[in-house]
């Protein structure tokens, strides 16, 4: 009886192929092992079982048939009722595999395998009993075995064998198996195929090698999937920091399919790389049209708007932001491009709006030198003095700006205690004692409020 050889898909990180037990009496060699004529008789006593599914039946009788040729089973041995012929056995095997019974089957073709090495179906079943059981190294060189052993060199033997080892995460034997499957069968080769292989060069950390295999299948498939290989194809280039590949193939795909936003996304991040940050923000700002933005793009959206001097479109995404999630970085920033816009006492309402009552020294600062901007110089003394009381980097510019606040209001005291303190960080140290210098050039009755420091007074945040 010739075997029959299924195919089904299987569910997983992997798609793989593998087999359906052939059924009876199988062997691709014309010179096969004589089988004798009792296990003739018993094959066919078993074979309407199979095909009624009455597996367990089946294997009973085999088992009575062996069992008339002694209990052990010894290769060694001549057997020439059959009693343990390798067809005897493939047969069993073939029934605990239909029966789920995976352990039981790989012993039966391993018994096989020792009567008749060269049983290339032995192999092949046997390959499926370790899949079942993912034992798929064990799979793998036993698929390799079925093509060594096989009179048709079918290169699906060794696609399966590559497959399974893939599974088994042994990449380089992958390769190795995958690498004799096209060198032998070039005009064989599928699609599907070297999928695998890009799968076993990546995961063996060797791009490099897949890229070639990556552009044939963009090439070669259409629709979803052929977008799927470009996918990889662009990442790949992101990866292996090839830059201008990537950025010649992001503007490919952008004027092949300027609708799917994917494209403008990558682009996006493939400008950012290369610091291009207005093309990025041209690629975003697309990319904004054809799809609902993230929190985080919307950040990037509005962060770029503003790196690029554009507060009008940057303060209402930043806006928007807030209204989801407060954060203190938007909110800083929101400030800013208010303040860009001239507009610091929008931007103060806005932090009012979100941190009333804050105490984080950054905010605080920053409601200092907005006061301050806006002349309202006892707000700003009051921000600037609480903002140094908090500890940090700050401290020193707080106690400077209270100083200068202070001098607006004719407050000589307060400035000069302020200016003191300040001028005991190294990096307000100079323009502290040049403060005090001038204050003390200035007799009580001609003190003048004026701004020496206007221009340092207001910096971005």
């Amino acid at each position: 009886m010739a075997p029959f050889i299924d195919f089904k898909r299987r569910a997983g990180f992997l798609l793989i192929l593998f087999f359906i037990p052939a059924l009876g009496i199988a062997s691709e060699k014309e010179n096969a092992t004589s089988l004798p004529l009792t296990a003739q008789l018993v094959l066919a006593k078993v074979h309407p079982m199979i095909e009624a599914k009455e597996y367990q039946r089946a294997i009973e009788t085999l088992r009575v048939f062996q069992a008339r040729g002694g209990p052990a089973f010894d290769p060694d041995e001549k057997d020439p009722k059959g009693y343990h012929h390798a067809e005897i056995e493939f047969c069993l095997g073939n029934c605990y595999l239909m029966s789920d019974q995976y352990a039981a089957a790989a012993a039966a073709y391993q018994h096989a395998l020792a009567r008749d090495a060269s049983h290339t179906y032995a192999w092949l079943n046997l390959a499926n009993a370790h899949y079942e059981m993912n034992h798929h190294a064990d799979a793998g060189r036993c698929f390799g075995k079925a093509y060594e052993t096989s009179t048709e060199k079918k290169p699906e033997y060794l696609y399966y064998s590559a497959v399974v080892y893939l599974m088994a995460e042994d990449y380089r034997q992958s390769i190795d198996v995958f690498d004799q499957l096209f060198a032998l069968h070039p005009d064989s080769i599928k699609p599907e195929w070297k999928e695998h292989i890009v799968h076993a060069l990546i995961a063996a950390d060797q791009p490099r090698r897949a890229l070639p295999f990556i552009r044939e299948l963009v090439q070669i498939y259409n629709g979803d999937k052929q977008i799927q290989w470009q996918e990889i194809l662009l990442h790949q280039y992101m990866q292996l920091d090839m830059q201008r590949d990537a950025l010649n193939l992001a503007h490919t795909l952008t004027r092949q399919t300027p609708t799917l936003a994917k494209w403008w996304k990558a682009l996006t991040h493939i400008q950012l790389n290369a610091e291009h940050y207005e093309d990025a923000l041209m690629a975003l700002t697309v990319y904004s049209f054809l799809t609902p933005l993230s929190m985080d793009e919307k950040k990037l959206l509005a962060d770029l708007n503003l790196q690029l001097n554009i507060p009008v479109k940057a303060a209402p995404l930043y806006k928007s932001c807030l209204k989801e999630k407060p954060d203190k970085r938007m909110l800083q920033q929101l400030a800013v491009a208010y303040r860009q816009l001239g507009k610091p006492e929008i931007a103060l309402a806005a932090i009012d709006a979100v941190e009333p009552d804050s105490e984080d020294a950054d905010i605080i600062l920053l409601k200092g030198e907005l006061h301050y901007s806006l002349e309202q110089f006892e707000q700003a003394v009051e921000a600037y003095k609480k903002a140094a009381r908090n500890n940090g980097r700050h401290v020193g510019r707080a106690w400077l700006m209270a100083g200068y606040a202070a001098w607006q209001l004719n407050d000589i005291a307060s400035s000069k205690d302020a200016f003191t303190k300040a001028a005991k960080y190294r990096q307000q140290l100079e323009a502290a004692n040049k403060a005090l210098k001038q204050l003390a050039m200035l007799s009580v009755n001609d003190v003048h409020p004026h701004h020496p420091a206007k221009h340092d007074s207001i910096q971005q945040q």
